[in-house]
């Protein structure tokens, strides 16, 4: 049995760990908890499970595996090479609750929670978060990028880095610069240059965010 340890207590990591609860109905890992920075993240929270170190002093053992529970995409950035340069090997995790079509590629670390599609030939990459989201056929996804509930990425063609806002809309053969942040409810209807900040219906540009 592996033992399984959530990177970051946060919102996202506590959500993970309930979906963690369901999938491991058949003892696959036995859970330890979380590991973060910010050693008082649970304070004030009801959860099952603690803290038991942080990020940045973790050595990885040779039975241990990771779950990302970090949204902020450049931070997820950071932190999975930080651990993957110690040894760490992260877990993939799709709930139960994914309506997954064919021909689905998906990298490592990446999180797929809450019952919404993925259909046929979308392409995902590494430690990609989605939540609650949909993607029509052959969308594509880079690396470390994130969306929030109810975001309809269609076929989009999206970088690396992005954060996608919840309720957020892009429509089809859209293509989405690496670290775009796309804002709540924005309706996308032309392409988004690399960093910069977009808002609204129609998404203009708001602002740019830093490279590094």
């Amino acid at each position: 049995m592996k033992e399984l340890i959530i990177v970051g207590a946060g919102g996202l990591g506590r959500k993970v760990f309930v979906c963690l609860r369901r999938l491991n109905t058949d003892g696959k890992w036995k859970i330890l908890g979380f590991i973060d920075d910010n050693v008082n993240a649970l304070e004030g929270k009801r959860c099952d499970l603690s803290i038991i170190g942080r990020i940045s002093d973790w050595t990885p053992a040779p039975n241990q595996v990771f779950v990302m529970g970090i949204s902020d995409p450049r931070t997820k950035h950071i932190v999975s090479d930080m651990l993957t340069a110690k040894g760490a090997k992260f877990e993939t995790v799709i709930s139960p609750d994914v309506i997954m079509g064919d021909y689905v590629e998906i990298g490592e670390g990446s999180v797929i929670m809450t019952p919404y599609n993925v259909e046929s030939g979308v392409q995902i990459g590494k430690f990609v978060t989605l939540l609650g989201s949909t993607i029509a056929l052959d969308g594509r996804l880079g690396d470390y990028s994130t969306t929030g509930g109810f975001a309809n990425l269609t076929c989009a063609d999206i970088g690396k880095e992005v954060y996608v806002g919840s309720h957020a809309v892009i429509l089809s053969h859209v293509k989405v610069g690496d670290g775009a942040y796309i804002g709540v409810g924005s309706i996308v209807m032309k392409d988004v240059p690399p960093y910069a900040q977009v808002f609204g219906n129609p998404a203009r540009i708001v602002g740019q965010r830093p490279e590094h």
